[in-house]
């Protein structure tokens, strides 16, 4: 009679204590839904419009494929002088005299007496002008003692020469007169951020082009500061040129720019090049080991490899059939949800699903390019809730078992 009263108890017990852990799986931790929770939300609960692609054979060449601002840098190609003179350049001028001395000069540039070589005659002597140099003043102008003011904006040191020889005729003797810019200030760019040597650059006849004053200044600085992202990168790939001439601005990844390009622009006195380093990177949460923010550290990265550099899926917890890309395209409406009998918007947030447990899958995942700022989200399977069950029904339960093990 004892054991069928106990049965008889037991029996309900073990009914509730199903019933109990049938709606605790509903109610236990987890880091994420499942993948059926996903498709359900978007299609019952999707407040900002979001849709589900599958990735399969018949849409990846579209999705093997990469955004690229290639050509951004060529619409900037302008013709432009680089040896014509500014405001705050420095010059040097130099005039020679025959006989009597109009600047008193003191150094004879010849010896002995003339020739039929064109020697100068021993009375020939030279002056620089201005033992510290003539400054181009905010008007492009020069003061050149018995000439007066003289405009020289716009105008090359080999112009200025014939300006200051046609002004000393008649004051001196078959004057000679070499100018030359001891300092360039017009003439220049400007080039910062996250290079070796920020600098203003001087440009030469030799007409330099953006990689080139790149690598003058000591390129790509390892030591400089990261932009919006959290995570490190220090190759070509994670720098961004920023190039802004005449008042537009244009923004191009260094490593999409080819030495001669039209993207690597023959420079111009006043343009400013900055380098900024902004690593792009994807995110993965869900039944992984470690969320983390990953960067790609290289040009292409596919969805194969982004898996891998994650460490894949948790083989405890994770359901590799629902294996997910969360992204926001360029030109998304706002993600604010949508009013009623609002028409819907013609771009809207993805949500890529590839299902890792059939094997051609795989391949599709080494052509699936990913974009920067992409979350992957590896959801959890829907068997492991009772066994997160069992676990904590375990804990709770232990410390009892332990102690009728001890009174024993």
């Amino acid at each position: 009679m004892r054991v069928a009263r106990s049965v008889q108890f037991v029996r309900p017990g073990l009914a509730l204590l199903a019933m109990s852990g049938m709606s605790a799986c509903a109610t236990l931790p987890r880091n994420g839904p499942t993948g059926g929770r996903i498709t359900k939300d978007a299609t019952k609960r999707n407040d900002i419009g979001f849709q589900i692609v599958d990735i399969a054979p018949g849409n990846i060449a579209a999705l093997s494929t990469m955004d690229t601002t290639a050509g951004a840098l060529a619409t900037l190609t302008a013709d432009g002088a680089i040896d014509t003179l500014g405001a705050g350049d420095v010059l040097s001028i130099e005039i020679y005299e025959v006989g009597a001395s109009l600047f008193g000069g003191h150094a004879n540039i010849a010896a002995g007496g003339a020739s039929a070589s064109g020697d100068p005659p021993p009375s020939a002597s030279g002056e620089t002008v201005g033992d510290g140099g003539i400054v181009v003043d905010r008007n492009g102008e020069i003061t050149v003692p018995y000439i007066g003011t003289i405009s020289v904006g716009g105008l090359t040191t080999v112009q200025v020469q014939r300006l200051i020889v046609a002004g000393l005729r008649g004051k001196s003797q078959s004057p000679q007169v070499i100018v030359t810019l001891r300092r360039n200030v017009s003439n220049t760019v400007v080039v910062m951020g996250a290079v070796a040597n920020p600098r203003r650059v001087p440009l030469t006849l030799a007409r330099e082009r953006l990689l080139d004053v790149i690598a003058d200044t000591g390129g790509i600085s390892r030591a400089a500061q990261t932009g919006s992202s959290t995570a490190t990168g220090t190759g070509p790939q994670d720098e961004i040129v920023r190039f802004t001439r005449r008042g537009r601005t244009v923004e191009q990844p260094l490593d999409t720019i080819l030495s001669g390009s039209p993207d690597d622009l023959v420079l111009l006195g006043g343009d400013r090049i900055e380098l900024i380093r902004q690593p792009r990177t994807f995110t993965v949460f869900g039944a992984i080991d470690r969320i983390s923010q990953i960067p790609f550290e290289s040009r292409t990265l596919t969805l194969a490899e982004a898996l891998a550099r994650a460490g894949g899926p948790n083989d405890g917890r994770a359901d590799p059939s629902s294996v997910f890309v969360f992204r926001l395209p360029a030109g998304a409406a706002s993600l604010k949800p949508k009013q009623p009998g609002a028409a819907p918007p013609t771009v809207r947030p993805i949500v890529y699903r590839i299902d890792m447990l059939r094997a051609q899958n795989y391949f599709l995942a080494q052509q699936f390019v990913m974009r920067d700022k992409d979350v992957v989200y590896i959801a959890n399977a829907s068997a492991n809730q009772p066994l997160k069950l069992v676990q904590a029904l375990g804990q709770l339960f232990s410390p009892v078992i332990a102690v009728q093990n001890a009174t024993r």
